[in-house]
C-alpha cells in the first residue's frame, strides 16, 4: 500500500501541471479570439456600410455556430471557472466541448451584441435540446441536480431563436419540448427547497406565449401544427382564474376548440373560477358557488392527461383554500360531529391526514380526533382566517397527479417523439 502512495501523488501532480498548462494555453486562445472578434465585428459593420449604431441595425443576423456552445464563450467561462458539472470532462474541471452548452445572456447596457458565430443554427439548437433531455435529464430523473442547469440552457435556446427571428417548424418543436420540461418540473420538484416554482411558471408562460404566436403564424401560412390543441390546453390551465384565457379559447378554430384536451382545460378553468368568489345574493352563500371538489375529480379523471394534471396541481393550494372557506361558511360546527378527515382528504386530493392538518392549521381550522372542525365559530364568527402568506405546495401530489405518472421525465418531455 505504501508503494502506491508516491505513484498516486505523482499522478496528482501531473494532473495539476496539465491543468496549469491548459489554463495557460486557454488564456492565449481566449486573447486570440478577443482580437478576432473585434476584427470580425468591424468587418461586418463595414460590409453593411454602418459606421455608427449597432450590429443588429446592419443586417439580419444569421447564426453559423454548429457547436452547443460557441468556442469564445467556452474559453471565457473556462478562464472564469464557470463550467457547470454536466459540462466537464469526468474527474476534472475542464470543459468538454462535446458537453458544454451555451448559457442564457441577459440584455444589459454595455454588453456586446452577438456575432453570427455566437448564435447556433436551428439544427444545432435542436441537437442541443436533444442532449439536455436525452443525456442530462436522463442521468438525473429526479431533476434535483440538473434542473437549474437545464432551465438556464433551454432559456438560451429560446433566446437564440428569438435573436435570429426564426419562427419555423423547428422552433415550434423545440419550444413544445421546453414547455413540457417546465410542466414536468412543477410536479417533480414541488416542495424542493432549491426550486422556485414561480420562476418555472414564468418561463412556462413565456414559452407558451411564444408558441401561441407561432401557431398563429403557421395557421396563416396554412401549415398544420400537430400538437396545437395540446399546448392551447396548457395555456388555458396555466392561466386559471384569468378571463383572458377564455377569450383566447373563444378565438380558436373549431377543430382546436372542440379537441378533447382543450375542452378538459376549459372545464378546469370554469371550475376554478366557480370555486372562488362568493355570491351572497343567491341566498346560499359560498357553498353554492364552490365547485372545488369537482375540480379535483376532473383532474383525477382519465380524460385529464398527465401534463395537464401536473399543471393544474400548481393551483391546488388556492382551490383548497376556497373549498375550505366554503365549507366553513356552510357547515355549522357541532362538537362530536366533525367532518371525517379521511373524506376531507379524498375530496380535496390530500395525500395524508398530516397534510390535511398542516394545511388547515394555516387557516386557523383545527382537527378533533378524526374529524375537521369545519364551521367552528367564536362569538358568532367563523374561526377561518387567511394566513399572512399564501399557502404553498410542500410535496408532489401522489393521490391524483402521481397516479398518472408512469414514465420517466424524458419520455414525458419527448411526447412528440415517443409514441404516446
Amino acid at each position: 500500500m505504501n508503494t502506491d502512495r508516491p505513484a498516486a501523488e505523482e499522478e496528482r501532480l501531473k494532473a495539476l501541471r496539465r491543468e496549469r498548462f491548459n489554463n495557460t494555453e486557454g488564456e492565449r486562445r481566449y486573447q486570440q479570439l478577443v482580437a478576432q472578434r473585434a476584427q470580425r465585428r468591424q468587418q461586418l459593420m463595414s460590409q453593411s456600410n454602418v459606421h455608427k449604431g449597432t450590429l443588429s441595425e446592419a443586417a439580419k443576423i444569421v447564426g453559423t455556430c454548429t457547436l452547443m456552445c460557441p468556442e469564445f464563450e467556452r474559453e471565457e467561462r473556462q478562464l472564469k471557472n464557470n463550467i457547470a458539472q454536466p459540462e466537464m470532462f469526468p474527474g476534472t474541471r475542464q470543459a468538454d466541448p462535446a458537453r458544454t452548452v451555451k448559457t442564457f445572456h441577459r440584455s444589459a447596457a454595455g454588453n456586446e451584441e452577438p456575432l453570427p458565430e455566437d448564435l447556433r443554427t436551428p439544427e444545432t439548437l435542436q441537437r442541443t435540446l436533444d442532449h439536455l433531455v436525452n443525456v442530462v435529464i436522463a442521468a438525473d430523473q429526479e431533476l434535483r441536480s440538473c434542473h437549474g442547469f437545464v432551465r438556464d440552457r433551454t432559456r438560451s435556446i429560446r433566446q437564440d431563436f428569438t435573436i435570429q427571428n426564426i419562427r419555423d417548424s423547428t422552433t415550434v418543436a423545440v419550444c413544445e419540448r421546453i414547455a413540457r420540461f417546465h410542466i414536468v418540473s412543477l410536479h417533480i420538484l414541488c416542495g424542493n427547497k432549491d426550486f422556485a416554482e414561480h420562476q418555472d411558471m414564468e418561463q412556462l408562460r413565456n414559452t407558451l406565449k411564444t408558441l401561441i404566436e407561432l401557431y398563429d403564424d403557421h395557421r396563416k401560412a396554412r401549415v398544420v401544427c400537430a400538437n396545437e390543441a395540446e399546448f392551447y390546453a396548457y395555456y388555458i390551465v396555466s392561466h386559471l382564474r384569468d378571463p383572458d384565457a377564455k377569450r383566447v379559447a373563444e378565438r380558436l378554430p373549431r377543430h382546436i376548440f372542440t379537441a378533447p384536451i382543450v375542452q378538459q382545460a376549459l372545464k378546469l378553468h370554469m371550475l376554478s373560477e366557480s370555486s372562488t368568489a362568493p355570491r351572497r345574493d343567491t341566498g346560499t352563500g359560498w357553498a353554492a358557488q364552490n365547485l372545488g371538489v369537482q375540480f379535483f375529480r376532473t383532474v383525477a379523471a382519465p380524460a385529464t392527461p398527465l401534463l395537464l394534471a401536473c399543471l393544474a396541481e400548481y393551483y391546488f393550494p388556492s382551490i383548497r383554500r376556497s373549498a375550505l372557506r366554503s365549507m366553513c361558511d356552510a357547515f355549522p360546527y357541532q362538537e362530536g360531529k366533525e367532518y371525517p378527515v379521511t373524506d376531507f382528504a379524498e375530496m380535496l386530493a390530500f395525500d395524508s391526514v398530516d397534510e390535511v392538518q398542516e394545511f388547515c392549521a394555516q387557516f386557523n381550522v383545527g382537527l378533533h380526533g378524526s374529524g375537521v372542525k369545519l364551521g367552528e365559530r367564536v362569538k358568532g364568527r367563523i374561526v377561518f382566517q387567511d394566513p399572512a402568506q399564501k399557502p404553498r405546495r410542500t410535496s408532489p401530489n401522489l393521490r391524483v397527479v402521481g397516479a398518472k405518472f408512469h414514465m420517466p421525465p424524458m419520455h414525458a418531455i419527448n411526447a412528440n417523439l415517443d409514441s404516446r
